[in-house]
């Protein structure tokens, strides 16, 4: 019995010993075969027995298809498993999606063991390619099933029957790290708290302390935003459903410094609308499930209370990449009255559709605008819709009123107007603007309506404006504008009734815009105290070519006249051209007799052309009047030839001598063969070598002033006809023979004439012949003792005759006559002075009453 005992002791021993000496193959091998597939695989396991009660693993590898562990240097005495190094690499692998498991959320019930072992791994290292770099931790269990992780995640984790429990330090150096190296637009310059979190089973509850400093890097300035409180979550895997408050989370802006980006506001609006400091506060919780985030409100108010934004109903539906919610930025104070902008938007993947109405109302224009206004109101309306990534349709409408708007030198009274516009922008693929072509199409119109309104010294009623514009992504332009004026006055100026269309079609260039410009104005009536125009019509169109080349032709219609002007603008110059082709002259009547009410015109063509350059008053000019007509008053001037030239150069006028030519002058005397010399003297218009035939002979003047200046004229009178002047009296019985010459000094002063020193004298012998004239006979009867000195001028031959002339303005001429001869008949010499006076207006008035062609004329036109 002894021996069978050693021999069996012996058997064991030396089974052990082989055991021992082959446990590594022997334990890889039991392994491999308990491990399923599913469970991994055990590669290495590397043990020996450290003492009678203590197990060395030197290396340990398992792998999975997702994860492999390595353990290295490894005890366990019963009591405590304890670890030198273990690292734990994540493969990244393709989930097979022909298989769904599912799993239904029970609550926890794990019946955890007691007096487990404790664990203790001094030096984890966890890779893996979610991670930017691997982590480096220890874990030192504390209790049963709660471990303290240290290293590069600081967390606290605990695990009971029914609840695991996690705390992770924000402070932890990975989070750090990962804040630093991702590109987040905020700098994180503090970062604090823990992040507490439950499971049981069916839900995770998560609590946030937090306690942050960020930062928000702009050209301008840096905001501050500090987040101080407590952020509340839950997770229910029964429902898939989850919600995070926010509510204990005040999220403080400190925006101190950036107003400068809002510069272009007037300081009194920014004051009032910028806040320095902001609170951001989200009052309901975030809810959240498998398919929707819903956000029910988001608000962001001011310090000052008066500035607000509100994001709410936000909804988010994740499978259809769709979102939707409202946006409102509100704003009231005693300097911006009310500031309302509200919107809609649904976003359904790349697809977005808004719209919104916006409510302004300022009563009064802050100080340091170059426009002020009284009551301003403005209601609108916009929406926003199209594809993010191709073209986005953006369209508004506007609606401002005001009771007065008033810029620089323009005043508008009871103001209304509607501007809408249509925009259709260009996208790409990042959800921005392309980069060449901004826009592909931009459509507005204008209507707009002024009660009262005054334009520097111009005011009037019923002022209007509409307009359409139509701009291609090529920038090829059409633009459609009409004006309307009720009324204007300027200084002595009146009008009525303007209509203005203009029409540009062409394209926006580099240099400026190339392309058609058209335009039609009428007016009814445009009246001064000097003129009258009534249904003018203006017709133009031209090109425009760049900022500083326009070429125009205006057309003006009045009545029967028409009027053509061409100019141009071109290297900062502007040539014109104003033409007025042959028109019969009666269609200048309704003009000239504005000017000269008793002026008609029976025939005659005139035609007219002035070129020139406006910025250096450089003008030339050229008139032709041909076979003119006309009745003033009683004086009837016909066949008036006068061709003009000349030029207005430097502010002189320089007129071309040019010869007038006037068949016949009737105003009481008939002049005849009128003709002179159209020149210019000191930028006036001066008549030089005039000369007319009268009474039989001539009369000439080297010079006559055509302007109001004060003049004289000396007028010279030769081989007038005694006859004819004699006949022109209103004396009968009276006959005078002969011819006489002189010298007429005529001054013009005030526009009137008189005659100073002037002198009238023989030619060659005369005669004169007294036959039963009253004035004789009369002082014949009165003067019986004269009538042999009266009867010597029955006939006498004149051998000498002068007569010194003079007239006063008024006409009153006065004649004191000296004549020396002889009564052949009776052989007396006789040497006889006398002086007549008359008013020479009245005598012409007379002659011009008996003159029967003037008079048939004067009939004729005033049919």
């Amino acid at each position: 019995m002894r021996r069978f005992f050693l021999i069996l002791l012996f058997a064991l021993f030396t089974i052990g010993i082989t055991v021992y000496y082959f446990r590594v193959p022997l334990t890889l091998t039991i392994g491999k075969q308990i491990l399923t597939e599913e469970q991994g695989l055990l590669e290495c396991l590397d043990w020996s027995v450290d003492s009678w009660d203590r197990l060395a693993i030197e290396r340990l590898c398992w792998r999975s298809e997702a994860v492999s562990v390595e353990v290295s240097n490894a005890t366990f005495d019963g009591d405590h498993f304890q670890v030198a190094s273990m690292m734990v690499t994540h493969q990244h692998t393709e989930a097979d999606n022909t298989t769904e498991v599912t799993h239904s959320p029970a609550p926890l019930e794990l019946d955890l063991p007691e007096g487990m072992p404790s664990l203790q791994i001094e030096a984890l290292t966890l890779i893996s390619p979610l991670l930017p770099e691997p982590l480096n931790l220890s874990v030192m269990q504390k209790e049963d099933f709660a471990f303290a992780i240290s290293g590069d995640v600081e967390a606290d984790v605990a695990l009971s029957d029914t609840q695991l429990r996690a705390a992770l330090r924000l402070s932890s150096p990975v989070i750090q790290t990962l804040l630093q190296q991702a590109k987040l637009p905020l700098t994180v310059s503090e970062l604090a708290g823990t992040i507490e979190s439950t499971f049981d089973g069916q839900a995770v509850n998560m609590d946030i302390q937090l306690d942050s400093l960020l930062a928000y890097p702009l050209a301008l300035c840096q905001p501050v935003i500090q987040v101080n409180g407590v952020i509340s979550g839950q997770w229910d895997l029964t429902s898939s459903s989850g919600k995070l408050d926010l509510s204990q989370l005040p999220i403080g802006v400190n925006a101190l410094g950036c107003e400068s980006m809002f510069a272009q506001l007037p300081e009194t609006w920014l004051d009032t609308l910028w806040s320095g400091l902001w609170q951001v506060q989200m009052a309901e919780p975030v809810t959240f499930n498998a398919q929707m985030v819903s956000l029910p409100i988001l608000s962001v108010y001011g310090a000052n209370e008066a500035t607000s934004a509100t994001l709410s109903e936000l909804e988010y539906q994740i499978a259809g990449q769709q979102m939707h919610g409202k946006l409102r930025v509100s704003h009231q104070s005693e300097v911006l009255n009310l500031l309302d902008v509200q919107a809609d938007f649904l976003l359904a993947d790349m697809q977005l559709e808004s719209a919104g109405t916006t409510t302004i109302a300022v009563s009064q224009a802050p100080a340091g605008l170059p426009f002020d206004w009284q009551e301003l109101g403005l209601q609108g309306q916009f929406s926003l819709a199209g594809n993010l990534a191709e073209l986005l349709t953006f369209n508004t409408t506007l609606q401002p009123r005001a009771n007065s708007v008033s810029l620089q030198e323009v005043k508008l009274d009871n103001l209304s107007g509607t501007l809408s516009t249509s925009t259709v922008l260009a996208m790409t693929a990042d959800n921005k603007l392309a980069e060449h072509t901004l826009f592909k199409q931009v459509k507005w119109e204008l209507e707009t309506q002024a009660e009262r309104y005054q334009i520097g010294s111009v005011q009037g009623r019923g002022l209007a404006f509409s307009g359409q514009g139509n701009v291609n992504g090529l920038l090829e332009t059409i633009i459609k504008a009409d004006v309307q004026v009720g009324s204007f006055k300027h200084d002595e100026v009146r009008g009525k009734d303007f209509n203005q269309h203009l029409e540009f079609t062409g394209q926006w260039q580099p240099e400026g815009p190339k392309g058609e410009l058209t335009g039609r104005s009428t007016i009814e009536l445009l009246a001064h105290p000097q003129l009258v125009l009534r249904d003018v019509a203006l017709q133009s169109e031209g090109n425009v070519v760049g900022s500083e080349q326009l070429t125009l032709e205006h057309r003006l219609t009045l009545d029967n006249l028409e009027l053509q002007l061409t100019h141009r603008l071109e290297a900062g110059l502007m040539p014109f051209t104003l033409t007025l082709a042959e028109h019969g002259l009666g269609a200048m009547q309704s003009l000239a007799s504005q000017f000269a009410p008793k002026l008609n015109i029976e025939q005659g063509l005139i035609n007219a052309e002035i070129s020139g350059e406006l910025t250096r008053q450089i003008f030339d000019f050229q008139l032709n009047v041909d076979d003119a007509a006309f009745l003033y008053e009683h004086h009837y001037v016909s066949e008036l030839d006068l061709p003009v030239k000349g030029k207005w150069h430097a502010g002189e006028l320089i007129i071309e001598s040019s010869p007038l030519s006037i068949t016949q002058v009737r105003s009481g005397p008939v002049l005849t063969e009128v003709r002179g010399q159209l020149t210019s003297d000191n930028n006036l218009p001066v008549l030089r070598e005039f000369s007319a035939k009268v009474f039989g002979g001539q009369l000439a003047a080297e010079q006559i002033l055509l302007s109001k200046q004060d003049q004289e004229i000396v007028v010279t009178a030769s081989g007038l006809d005694l006859m004819s002047l004699s006949e022109a009296g209103r004396e009968s019985g009276v006959e005078l023979h002969g011819r006489v010459f002189g010298r007429l000094p005529v001054f013009m002063r005030d526009g009137q004439a008189e005659i100073r020193d002037g002198y009238l004298s023989n030619e060659v012998d005369s005669m004169l012949k007294v036959e039963d004239n009253a004035s004789f006979n009369a002082l014949k009867s009165q003067r019986p003792e004269l009538e042999t000195v009266f009867g010597v001028l029955d006939e006498l031959s004149i051998e000498t005759l002068s007569c010194d002339v003079n007239m006063a303005q008024d006409g009153q001429l006065e004649l004191a006559v000296k004549i020396a001869g002889e009564n052949k008949q009776q052989k007396q010499p006789v040497n006889f002075n006398y002086t007549h006076s008359e008013n020479i207006y009245t005598l012409f008035r007379a002659l011009r009453l008996s003159d029967e062609i003037t008079q048939e004329v004067e009939k004729a036109l005033n049919q």
